[in-house]
């Protein structure tokens, strides 16, 4: 009779299975929490920039010299962030500058990095006025 020996690594690939697993599915939590954040930070990003744009478009053309009508100008960047759904603080910096500031927040889609995300940015805008070689004021 010939006796075959067992093989020494039998489980091993279970043992290795159970070690993997839960590494990939915490790497995988990450990669989808971190582009929601990703995603949150260009949502505010884009809100601020439009909301200052909007602001722009409030142009006081009463006075001899061309700026920007503040209460017009902050009505119309409040607007549009009440349009999109969020809110902001806007000011007015200067006599063609304006500049705008948005927090978002959204829920977490696993909240490994916390039950929510926040992302606050600020966007300024300045009203150019006529051609110009490229250079502000």
């Amino acid at each position: 009779m010939i006796y075959r020996k067992a093989p020494q690594d039998t489980g091993s690939v279970s043992v290795m299975v159970a070690v993997l697993v839960p590494a990939l599915l915490l790497v995988f939590a990450l990669v989808v929490d971190g582009s929601a954040r990703l995603r949150a930070i260009a949502r505010a990003d884009t809100l601020a920039a439009e909301g200052a744009r909007a602001a722009n478009t409030a142009v006081d053309t009463r006075s001899s010299s061309i700026g920007i009508d503040t209460a017009t100008a902050a009505r119309a960047a409040s607007d549009y962030l009440a349009r999109a759904g969020q809110t902001g603080t806007v000011s007015v910096t200067g006599p063609r500058t304006v500049g705008v500031t948005v927090t978002v927040t959204e829920p977490a889609p696993i909240g490994l990095l916390g039950r929510s995300i926040e992302a606050t940015s600020t966007a300024v805008a300045v009203l150019g006025v006529g051609t110009r070689d490229g250079n502000l004021p």
